[in-house]
């Protein structure tokens, strides 16, 4: 993998968890979520769920890229 496909590839790593991170305080704020309530964990752990899926899904197209 050239350097220039390994930036892209930690950038990209990057903007997902500053995304995931942003929607997960929006999220909070929009439907009231309290802090340290099992609410704010299942929301958590669901977006946890999804951003890992969505890592792995494009590692893979890293690892497929010619």
């Amino acid at each position: 993998m050239s350097s220039e496909e390994e930036y892209r590839k930690r950038s990209l790593d990057q903007q997902i968890d500053t995304d995931f991170a942003e929607i997960f305080f929006m999220a909070k704020e929009e439907y009231d979520i309290e802090n340290n309530s099992e609410e704010e964990q299942k929301l958590h752990d669901l977006l946890t769920e999804f951003k890992f899926k969505l890592k792995k899904k494009c590692k893979e197209h890293f690892e497929t890229e010619d």
